[in-house]
């Protein structure tokens, strides 16, 4: 710790406090002494009498997509970094999901929680409440952010006839969005596809059935996307001359063939879910919005033709 100390040019007992997340230190210097003890790959020992204050340094996080690994590791990082165990749930399946409800393993056990892509009821919220900790929730807020921005973005380059694929168990209806952005929403453009490259090249036999192509696609699974693409380049049409490509997920596959994706920062936001939770048991609110989608332009996209 002193060396940590003496690395950000502030007492030792500043160091601690700012790493067990104690109050008496201003959230500027907490964040630079987080960031040098993390350069310096320095972790916080949990001693008998931090216990004895009543601290237990362990939070549950709870999740219903163990999918979400970069939101997951995220939040891990940061409370581990914090110097706080990590308590893992996973409640995807109902059945699991109501016997966690019921008897709330974590009661006792845990200084707060985090429910990351879980969309509490309001029965499990109340239940949660009941523990007498900080609760934080990270909702997966679906497509819809993410569809303005592809919208706005394809807009922008002068495109108005626009696909959406909907993929694997999305079930809502973006009609109204698309509309609002100025788009033509045809039902032959409005499809479903399983979440799968092969579910994207089916689509675009479906789109070539109808009376005409869209100037450009907006899919909200990258391998449907990474399936259109590879379908239409098969097809001898030019992405994005012919057909413009917009995925509302940032996954691998999008990058490295280089499709415009609308990325979510995941990591970011599981972090900042940390900060806001350790800001609760400081007993103050979070001082910052969590991180907003981003458009990355590609290959995929362009002014339409």
């Amino acid at each position: 710790m002193s060396d940590v100390a003496r690395a950000a040019g502030v007492s030792a007992a500043t160091v601690s406090r700012a790493l067990r997340g104690e109050p008496g230190v201003s959230e500027a210097t907490r964040r630079y002494v987080t960031e040098v003890a993390k350069r310096m790959r320095y972790a916080i020992a949990r001693d008998a009498s931090s216990l004895a204050g009543g601290r237990r340094y362990a939070i549950a996080v709870l999740t219903a997509d163990v999918g979400r690994g970069e939101l997951l590791a995220g939040a891990e990082g940061a409370l581990r970094q914090a110097g706080y165990d990590v308590l893992l749930y996973v409640v995807k399946e109902p059945e699991a999901r109501s016997r966690f409800f019921e008897e709330l393993p974590l009661a006792r056990r845990v200084d707060g929680v985090l429910a990351l892509s879980v969309d509490l009821g309001g029965a499990e919220g109340a239940a949660l409440a009941g523990l007498g900790v900080p609760v934080v929730e990270v909702r997966d807020d679906g497509p819809r952010e993410a569809l303005r921005v592809a919208v706005g973005h394809l807009v922008g380059l002068g495109h108005r006839d626009v696909a959406f694929v909907v993929a694997g168990d999305v079930d809502e209806s973006c009609d109204e969005l698309l509309a609002e952005g100025g788009l033509r929403a045809r039902p032959e453009w409005s499809l479903w596809s399983s979440p799968t490259v092969a579910g994207g090249e089916q689509v675009v036999d479906a789109l070539l059935d109808a009376e005409r192509l869209p100037t450009a696609v907006i899919s909200s699974s990258g391998e449907v996307a990474l399936g259109v693409f590879l379908r239409l380049r098969r097809d001898g049409r030019e992405v994005p001359g012919d057909v413009s490509i917009v995925s509302l997920e940032g996954l691998d596959l999008t990058r490295a063939v280089g499709l415009t994706a609308v990325e979510v920062a995941w990591r970011e936001r599981g972090e900042h879910a940390v900060d806001a939770l350790l800001a609760g048991l400081r007993g103050e609110s979070a001082d910052r919005e969590p991180p907003a989608v981003r458009l990355v332009v590609r290959n995929s996209s362009g002014p339409r033709v």
